[in-house]
Formats: structure tokens, C-alpha cells, sequence
């Protein structure tokens, strides 16, 4: 496994301050990695979003430096002769088999070089990479996806920001750190990760327990039952799949809390007790989905859990499952939407 100590990251006028950010971000935010900016000449720089930034240190000091991350983001201008100062700590990275990524036209600098031409490797396009690198003689090692990885390089094109932080966290093993995985996934949008957000009100059918975490087995696969027989029988049009709700529920085995299961439904209409009928009001919750068996639903609960720490979000203590599907007979195939609640900053 390679080992991140240490990354650096060249800073110069006019470079596209988006293109690190999220790398360096989840590396300073979420691990012991130490991120060092350095210029040319130690001096403060403007990028390309015309913010100042004063560098740790001089490419003097970078090159004395044990680097095992060297970052060089794109930018219109690194391919202006002055930035080719930085060739030799490049050689020197690669030279000593550390890690070296780059990123929009930091591709094509290192390109001309030769660097390229016999990895896998990617960039903005390589039509435009031929053009920015006439030496350039890489082009079957070319792949067509925001970012990729051969031997120690890596690449992205510039608008693969995300690409590129998930290419490295990959490449140093960092995504079995679960804050920064958590957090990564915001940004990935697959689709199955975790997800901020308000949901938005509807009516709710349900019946009121009080109950403590031990006796929560005698309700499954008997309250679902009721529900949909007594949703029925008060002439209720059911509008998705049962819910339960937990409100002070902390995981204590024999504290009681409060629970409420139920199905949403399109009206709200009179009902007898013990069931009530109302419409729920708007939800911000921190919400993934968890496929497989419940047994394990505590795995994901504390994943999701540690990264709203990581966050600084501040829970509510109202936690809602919704079971899109369950299987009694293969748990595998169980699939449920949780929704951990969230004070509104």
C-alpha cells in the first residue's frame, strides 16, 4: 500500500484554484496527511480565481522535501516558460517512484516531457493534448474518462475535479477512512450515497408505540399487516411503503422511545384510535440507502452517523426507515431508505 504523508501542492499565477480543492480539502479535513502549498520563489501568488495565496514554501525547499504527493493543478498560464522550473522536481518525484498528479493543462506540461507516452493516462482531450504537446506521443495509452491512473501518474481532465480526488484517495487506500469516504460520496452523485437534504411533507398513517429497542422484534412482520388492513378499512388511498419512525431513540437496548409506523397516504381523512392520520411536516435529514439485511442496518447507521459528525451537523433525534423492498425469505434482497434528522443551520 502506498503511504501519504506528505502532499504538495505548486501554487503560480493564474492556476485554476477549483482543480485541488477538493483533494486537498478531504486530506487536511479527514486525515493526518500534511498538505504544503509551495511557489517558485516562497512568494504570494494570485490564481485564477483572483485569490491570493501565500505559499508555505519555495520550490528550494520542495526540492529538498520528502514528497510522497506532488500536485500540480491546470491553469491557463503553467505552460508559460517560467513554470518550467518545476520539471526537475517533477523528474525527481517520478525518479524516486512517489506519486506525482496533474490535472487539466498541468497535463500537457508534463506531456511534453515524455512523461506520458508510455502510461495510461487522460487529460481535457486528446486532440487538444496533442495540440498543447507537440512532443507529445502518447495518445494509444489515451483513456476517455475523467481521470485515470498508470504507475505512479496521475491524470485528469479540468473539469474532473471530483474524478480526480476520488482517483488519489483510491490510489493511497484512503477511502477505508469512513469520514472521508462518507464525505466523498456528496460529491460523487451515484446515486446510492449519502444525500443532504429537505423531505418534503405528506399525509401519514400510522399507529403510536412506546417501546424499548428489545421488544422491537415483535412488531416486525405483525404491524405492517395491521396498517395496511386499517388504512384499508378507513378507505385510505396508500401512496408507498411502510415507515417506521423513531423519535429519542439512541440505540440504549432497554430505553424506551417513541415509535411510529406507518404508510403515507394521499389525504388526510378522520380515523379511530389508536391511529392517526396527518400530514408530516418537511424533514432535513442526512438519508443513504442500506441493501442487504437488517441485521446490518447498525453498520450503516454508524457510518452515517460518524460523518455528520464530520460534518459539525447536529442531529435531532428524529430517525425514519422506509422499506422500499423486503424479503423475509432472501434479507439480501432487503433494501431501505434511511433518513437520519438534522437542525437546519
Amino acid at each position: 500500500m502506498k503511504s501519504l504523508r506528505s502532499c504538495y501542492v505548486f501554487v503560480y499565477d493564474g492556476y485554476a484554484d477549483w482543480e485541488p480543492a477538493l483533494t486537498v480539502y478531504g486530506l487536511h479535513s479527514f486525515t493526518d496527511v500534511k498538505v504544503i502549498t509551495f511557489s517558485l520563489d516562497g512568494r504570494a501568488v494570485t490564481s485564477g480565481g483572483n485569490i491570493t495565496v501565500q505559499p508555505q514554501q519555495s520550490l528550494a525547499q520542495a526540492m529538498e522535501a520528502d514528497i510522497d504527493l506532488l500536485l500540480i493543478p491546470g491553469g491557463g498560464t503553467i505552460l508559460e516558460e517560467v513554470n518550467q522550473a518545476i520539471l526537475p522536481l517533477i523528474r525527481q518525484q517520478l525518479a524516486e517512484n512517489k506519486a506525482l498528479a496533474a490535472i487539466c493543462d498541468a497535463t500537457a506540461l508534463i506531456a511534453q516531457q515524455g512523461i506520458l507516452d508510455h502510461v495510461t493516462h487522460t487529460s481535457n482531450h486528446p486532440e487538444v493534448l496533442k495540440m498543447m504537446a507537440p512532443a507529445y506521443k502518447g495518445s494509444n495509452h489515451y483513456q476517455q474518462t475523467p481521470a485515470a491512473t498508470g504507475n505512479n501518474i496521475i491524470t485528469a481532465s479540468g473539469t474532473a475535479m471530483v474524478a480526480f480526488a476520488h482517483e488519489i484517495y483510491q490510489y493511497f487506500d484512503l477511502l477505508k477512512n469512513e469520514q472521508l469516504s462518507f464525505w466523498l460520496q456528496f460529491f460523487l452523485m451515484t446515486g446510492t450515497g449519502p444525500e443532504i437534504g429537505a423531505v418534503p411533507s405528506y399525509p401519514f398513517f400510522y399507529r403510536t408505540y412506546r417501546i424499548t429497542m428489545q421488544e422491537l422484534l415483535s412488531l416486525v412482520r405483525v404491524v405492517a399487516r395491521e396498517i395496511y388492513q386499517q388504512a384499508i378499512a378507513a378507505d385510505l388511498e396508500i401512496s408507498g411503503g411502510v415507515e417506521w419512525h423513531y423519535e429519542g431513540f439512541d440505540g440504549t437496548p432497554d430505553k424506551e422511545f417513541t415509535l411510529k409506523i406507518g404508510v403515507p397516504v394521499t389525504a388526510v381523512k378522520a380515523v379511530p384510535a389508536p391511529y392517526t392520520c396527518e400530514v408530516l411536516p418537511v424533514f432535513d435529514c442526512v438519508s443513504t440507502q442500506h441493501t442487504g439485511d437488517w441485521s446490518r442496518l447498525g453498520e450503516t447507521y454508524g457510518q452515517l452517523i460518524s460523518g455528520i459528525q464530520a460534518l459539525g451537523l447536529e442531529m435531532t433525534g428524529l430517525n425514519r426507515e422506509q422499506y422500499l423492498r423486503y424479503d423475509f425469505e432472501h434479507p439480501a434482497q432487503n433494501m431501505t431508505n434511511i433518513q437520519i434528522g438534522i437542525k437546519k443551520s
